[in-house]
């Protein structure tokens, strides 16, 4: 078992803090993960081309966008998971490749 602290500037950026709240940022998505490195564990195979991605993180950036959900299901994920995050955790499962599936 992992025990994971994080300071509330993992939830919400504090002004003139910009590296260490992006740090605690990152280790709240790292350990959400599974805290795993390594090679991807994605089917990628229905993944979005990088043609697109950058498209419409291009376009985001010109309409001056704080933040950029690439996907309609992405959007829904994300309210999901303020009200079912165990549902939302399950789906995720489900885009792992078979063998690395805990």
């Amino acid at each position: 078992m992992a025990l994971v602290l994080a300071a509330q500037c993992a939830q919400a950026g504090a002004p003139g803090r910009t590296a260490y709240s992006a740090t605690k940022f990152a280790m709240g998505g790292f350990n959400a993960a599974g805290g795993a490195l390594g090679s991807s564990s994605l089917k990628e195979d229905k993944a979005m081309p990088v043609e697109e991605c950058a498209s419409l993180i291009i376009d985001g950036m010109e309409r001056r966008k704080r933040e950029v959900v690439m996907s309609a299901k992405g959007r829904l994920g994300r309210w999901m998971k303020l009200i079912a995050p165990g549902l939302v955790e399950k789906m995720a499962l489900v885009a792992l490749k078979d063998d690395v599936k805990p």
